[in-house]
């Protein structure tokens, strides 16, 4: 009799340690679930810059894509959503910029999401210290060479951003097409002016739009 009792009480005994096996393997199931899904790609922004569902911004780091309005804007939001617009997505470096944006490189279904974007033309390859940066210059050249993505821009239109420094306050001012005093800037490279390609490089090199181009 206490023989039968003893096999009962280990039987509802495996019994319960079975059903908590469960549960607990369900329970690990749903947390990895939830972390992988804070990490869908919810908007993007630009050719480089998007948000995942925690709210968050994330921005591609080693590239700079075309400013909203300008030459090849909007083909780069669309190649870069593409690749990762609601998809989960795995961010290496995870450094952050001045304005609190995570900076990184982006993984998204094993497709490494910086290099191919600038693969395509639709960004350009920016410097930074990193195993791949080697790959990725050599992505950048092969791009300008075949005149992919934004290299088929006109260069005045690409590249006709006026970096300039007024003679009176020494004061460095970017003028983009459309400000009232673009017709009447002249650059002077012994000076230190120069063009640029995109406002964020314009802003890199220390220049800040002039006042007459606020928008």
């Amino acid at each position: 009799m206490g023989s039968k009792k003893a096999n009962k009480g280990v039987f509802v005994w495996g019994w319960v340690v079975a059903v908590l096996t469960v549960v607990l393997i369900a329970s690990n199931g749903y947390w990895v679930w939830r972390g992988r899904e804070r990490m869908r790609v919810t908007r993007v922004i630009d050719g480089d810059t998007f948000v995942i569902k925690t709210g968050e911004r994330v921005r591609l780091i080693g590239l700079d894509a075309p400013e909203t309005g300008s030459c090849g804007s909007g083909e780069a939001t669309k190649q870069l959503s593409g690749l990762i617009l609601n998809r989960i997505i795995k961010i290496d470096r995870g450094t952050r910029d001045g304005w609190g944006r995570r900076l990184g490189i982006v993984t998204a279904d094993g497709v490494d999401v910086n290099l191919e974007m600038v693969k395509s033309g639709w960004a350009r390859y920016d410097s930074f210290s990193d195993e791949k940066s080697a790959e990725m210059a050599e992505a950048g050249r092969a791009a300008e060479d075949q005149k992919l993505g934004i290299y088929l821009c006109e260069k005045e239109t690409a590249c006709g951003i006026l970096g300039n420094i007024d003679e009176s306050s020494g004061k460095k001012y970017y003028h983009v097409p459309g400000c009232p005093s673009y017709g009447r800037v002249k650059i002077d490279i012994e000076r230190g002016e120069k063009k640029f390609c995109t406002e964020s490089e314009a802003k890199r090199s220390g220049f800040i739009l002039a006042p007459d181009c606020v928008r």
